[in-house]
């Protein structure tokens, strides 16, 4: 039930929760989680059953992104697409899609989620890093869009690319290549591939799973869905015009304990978004320990319902997720990055935390804005020399482990 629905019922306090509360938009990040998990439950332990015959038409719902940026992107790829050490960047966007609606009549949004999977030159393991949407970067002048540069939270420089949908902007083509020139001028990570994935993605891969079972790694209440007394649904909280939330105190949200629990697509996507402060202690760097976590989750139970050797089952799940996703291949078949990266499977991908999980405040007054800690760039710059196992080994508490 959306909060439309009980909009009639007024807040039960006049008190805001806390400042740090950000605003709560729907969908969040989950879109991304099916584009890694599409790429690692197909392709890792699938053997050699026609992956490419499979993905010629089950991926053929992929929509292509052209960046083409000419002579001047240097500064965002290097090298060849599939060969050597890769960096993929993988974001969550609410796009406002609407099936029968043209792209170009959607006004642009920001990034929800920003992930950079890097894997090295031996494409048999993988390191997923999740970008703080609300890092305070440079963003770089875009003359495709007349952007004339300036300085903002990450999750802007994609609305700075995208332009105007409404006035023949480039769209999300523009919106993937200023975000991965902005992050390589932060971090200095370039990069391979990119893709984008939206809310419609996430439900048809859970659903087409029945559910996923995942660890609660800490007991969460949730401001999105609750219940009245009486048993029926209601939303805990309402969210103002500028994001604050204020609950509602008949609604009691729907609590997520601690341990194992297996958790319907709805719960799934309710539980991930959480990331208010009031609730995670850690707000956002929760929710990001908690979509990577979600991401092993989706890609174990595929492999336990067997559809890495399943090909109905398999062509089945692609099928229902490629139309929420977006790619941009650098001039490769999409099938080729998936045979590429088919020994990356997931128990063999290492979840790292940006700021080592916690919240570092950017010098810029009136903002909620985030820097990156001395020691973050210290793991790019890991990252980027393929240095990057050294520094797990020193600093082994930066690894998102699942329970």
């Amino acid at each position: 039930m959306s909060a439309a629905s009980v909009i009639d019922r007024p807040p039960e306090t006049d008190e805001p929760i806390p400042d740090k509360t950000r605003k709560a938009r729907d969908p969040l990040w989950m879109r991304l989680a099916v584009i890694i998990g599409a790429v690692l439950i197909v392709v890792s332990g699938g053997g050699l059953i026609t992956i490419k015959v499979l993905f010629s038409s089950a991926v053929s719902n992929v929509g292509q992104i052209d960046i083409n940026p000419g002579t001047d992107n240097d500064s965002v790829v290097k090298g060849h697409a599939l060969v050597g050490a890769l960096n993929i960047l993988l974001v969550g966007i609410d796009d406002g899609r609407v099936e029968g609606v043209d792209e170009r009549k959607l006004e642009p949004t920001r990034a929800d989620s920003i992930m950079i999977l890097h894997v090295p030159a031996s494409h048999d393991r993988g390191y997923l890093v999740s970008l703080p949407r609300d890092l305070w970067v440079k963003i770089p002048k875009y003359p495709k869009t007349g952007y004339g540069g300036g300085s903002g939270k990450l999750n802007q420089a994609y609305t700075a690319g995208f332009g105007d949908a409404r006035g023949g902007g480039p769209g999300q083509a523009g919106g993937l290549d200023l975000l991965m020139r902005t992050i390589k001028d932060v971090t200095g990570i370039t990069f391979n591939a990119a893709a984008t994935v939206n809310f419609t993605g996430f439900t048809a891969a859970v659903k087409v799973l029945g559910g996923v079972t995942m660890y609660i790694d800490e007991r969460v209440t949730s401001v999105h869905y609750g219940f009245y007394p009486d048993g029926s649904h209601c939303v805990p909280a309402l969210f103002d015009g500028n994001g604050v939330a204020y609950p509602i105190k008949a609604c009691k949200g729907r609590v997520f304990e601690k341990g194992t629990r297996r958790l319907t697509p709805e719960e799934a996507l309710d539980y991930t978004r959480q990331r208010e402060w009031m609730e995670l202690g850690d707000g956002d760097y929760g929710r990001q320990r908690h979509q990577q976590q979600f991401i092993k989750a989706l890609v174990q139970e595929a492999k336990a319902q067997g559809l890495t050797t399943n090909l109905p089952k398999a062509l089945s799940f692609v099928k229902a997720v490629g139309g929420a996703v977006n790619m941009w291949t650098n001039n490769e078949e999409l099938a080729d990055w998936f045979l590429t990266l088919k020994d990356v499977a997931a128990n063999n991908v290492t979840m790292i935390k940006t700021n080592a999980g916690k919240y570092n405040p950017a010098p810029v007054s009136g903002t909620s804005a985030e820097a990156l800690s001395e020691q973050s760039k210290e793991m790019f710059q890991a990252l980027r020399t393929g240095k990057i196992d050294d520094f797990l080994f020193l600093n082994s508490d930066w690894i998102n482990r699942d329970s």
